[in-house]
């Protein structure tokens, strides 16, 4: 996965309020938010993401 694509993950699992986040190389994402909280997801939440992601780009058609 890119940066681009992971960063459009990110977006979508957690919007606009991220500090930083981290693919982790066992396919878990960390991702540290404004308020500092730190949120973990799972590689299937992350992959879900990804597919919907790449889904909604897939049947943009302007």
């Amino acid at each position: 996965m890119t940066e681009n694509e992971i960063k459009k993950v990110v977006s979508r699992l957690m919007g606009k309020d991220v500090l930083s986040f981290r693919l982790r190389e066992d396919g878990f994402l960390v991702v540290v938010n404004q308020q500092g909280w730190k949120v973990t997801f799972s590689p299937a939440e992350v992959e879900k993401a990804f597919q919907r992601s790449r889904r909604k780009v897939g049947t943009n058609h302007d």
